[in-house]
Parts: structure tokens; sequence; C-alpha cells
């Protein structure tokens, strides 16, 4: 059984990171998702792993400010990432 407040709260965290790295369109796409989730899960959880494969995809994401890689937040982007895959496939 999906945790979805765990989830809704990875979504909200990792939004907050995207929208520091100024990738605003992630950000709203993953927001959205934090709506979704609490309404059908099943949809939800299938629709963000859906957002894991192809080019530009949720892994290809990389934070940068000024023309410089956010070290810290990319790092916990990642963790984030493989926490939401792993609570959605489950």
């Amino acid at each position: 059984m999906i945790d979805i407040q765990d989830v809704q709260n990875t979504l909200a965290r990792m939004a907050e990171l995207l929208r520091t790295g100024g990738i605003n369109d992630w950000a709203a796409a993953l927001e959205g998702m934090r709506i979704e989730i609490a309404e059908d899960p099943a949809r939800a959880s299938a629709k963000i792993l859906s957002m894991y494969g192809g080019m530009g995809s949720l892994n290809d994401l990389v934070l940068y400010k000024d023309g410089q890689p956010l070290t810290r937040d990319n790092s916990e982007l990642d963790v984030l990432r493989s926490k939401l895959y792993s609570l959605c496939h489950d």
C-alpha cells in the first residue's frame, strides 16, 4: 500500500528544490501530482513513474544557479528521486 503522505511530502520537497534551480515547469508538474496522489493513488503513481523515462525526464534534471551547479541541492534531489520511485513502485 502506498504511503500517500510520504509521497506528498517527497513531492513537495522536490518541487521546492526545483524552484530553487529555476526548473519551474517540473516543479509545477510535481505539485500537481501531490493533489492527484490523494485522489487516485494507483493512477498518480503510474504517472509519476512515467516521469522517470526518456530524454528530458525527471532523472535528467540538474539544479543550477548563476551558472553553478547546486551540489547539496542536487544530492538531496537525487536521494528524493530514488525515494519517490521506491514509494510509487512498491
